[in-house]
């Protein structure tokens, strides 16, 4: 979910900074504005200006096809149920969903289940938290889900299924930096803390959570410090095997790829193969069976699959994916960009010292500096 904070000012009427009972419920809307361009970031602006200060009006979250905006922090009340101080505004979250003419409505609704399933995980709340606008006041809204026969079932048996577990697909929930502050408090490897912004742009290309693979490269690598027969000069960052296969203990049955770049692209395209993603592009993945395609949705799911364990998913998401997500930047991010026109001159010196040497270790050397500079710079291949 790519959610963004763009609060209400603190102070005006609609932000009077009540603190919430619970959250108990979460109430879902429809924003009754067919308008182009009447997205979640227009929404955002409104309740930020004098009109809807003036009724007042406020609400936790707008969902468009793209984006989720926050307008109100969880523990504060907003004015959105129509009961003033009863339960609806005082002990409930408040969704609503953008239906501008302009917009995809069905993947506003999916986004909205997709957002309301994580808020009853981190609450600890059923499903039966989640009632319509209409269970407060009696009014016909979300106007457009009740419009269908079954629309609040199916968007309820959505929710559901996200209830199950943690996505594999969709937008990072977390940055690059709270991934590297979280390797380094585990003390994870340089390589390891370097190859995230790899997971990072290659995830947002795909589809893919960038955590999810990290978190999972974490289990599989002792967070880069590997000690098994995977080795760091395999740049395998999750175990995956070669097209033939073999036993775990056999490392010429585990794929060796040329560098960081291909091996991170692997995992990824290996996870969107399991989320049932559609891969695009040269499969670099040696192990892209479609006997496996979409039997992965969520990282739970994983286990049994991807590994034996019964428990491998959930141990990712426990013991790795939980402590990322609650990872805090202490610090600023270094600004480590590095020029592209230097770093070009460079790289081209490392290909002809590749070329001219013959010993196999010094090409080694050349080609993984050559590499990391490349990332470095965010030069392609």
């Amino acid at each position: 979910m790519n959610i963004i904070q763009d609060f209400i000012p603190a102070g005006r009427p609609n932000r009077p900074g009540t603190k919430l009972t619970g959250p108990k419920y979460i109430t879902v809307h429809d924003t009754a504005n067919p308008n182009a361009g009447a997205d979640a970031l227009a929404h955002a602006r409104y309740l930020k200006g004098d009109s809807a200060a003036s009724r007042p009006v406020s609400w936790h979250f707008t969902v468009d096809d793209t984006r989720i905006v926050q307008h109100l922090p969880l523990d504060e009340i907003g004015w959105h149920a129509g009961d003033g101080n009863g339960p609806g505004n005082s002990t409930s979250i408040g969704i609503e969903v953008c239906e501008n003419s302009d917009g995809d409505r069905s993947k506003a609704e999916a986004n909205a289940a997709e957002l309301v399933a994580s808020l009853l995980r981190q609450f600890g709340l059923g499903p039966n938290a989640v009632v319509q606008h209409s269970h407060w006041t009696g009014k016909n809204c979300p106007h457009v889900i009740r419009s269908r026969p079954d629309g609040w079932e199916e968007f309820m048996a959505s929710v559901q299924r996200h209830m199950k577990g943690t996505p594999i697909a969709g937008q990072a929930q977390a940055t690059v930096q709270q991934a590297q502050e979280w390797a380094r408090n585990r003390g994870a490897s340089q390589a390891f803390i370097d190859v995230a912004p790899i997971y990072w742009r290659l995830g947002a290309e795909m589809g893919i959570r960038a955590e999810v693979a990290y978190a999972q490269a974490a289990k599989e690598t002792a967070f880069g410090r590997f000690g098994g027969v995977v080795t760091r000069d395999h740049h395998n960052w999750c175990g995956l095997k070669t097209t033939q296969g073999g036993a775990n203990s056999d490392p010429y049955a585990h794929a060796k790829f040329p560098d960081d770049e291909t091996g991170v692209l692997a995992h990824l395209q290996h996870l969107a193969l399991y989320a049932g993603v559609e891969v695009t592009g040269k499969i670099v993945d040696p192990r892209h069976f479609s006997s496996i395609e979409g039997t992965a949705p969520t990282v739970e799911e994983l286990g049994g699959k991807w590994a034996p364990a019964a428990d491998y998913g959930q141990s990712i998401v426990k013991d790795y994916l939980a402590g990322l997500l609650a990872t805090k930047v202490s610090t600023p991010p270094v600004d480590n960009a590095v020029d592209r026109e230097a770093a070009e001159k460079v790289i081209g010196v490392l290909g002809a010292l590749w070329i001219a040497s013959a010993d196999k270790k010094v090409q080694d050397a050349a080609h993984y500096a050559a590499s990391a500079l490349r990332n470095a710079a965010g030069i392609p291949r």
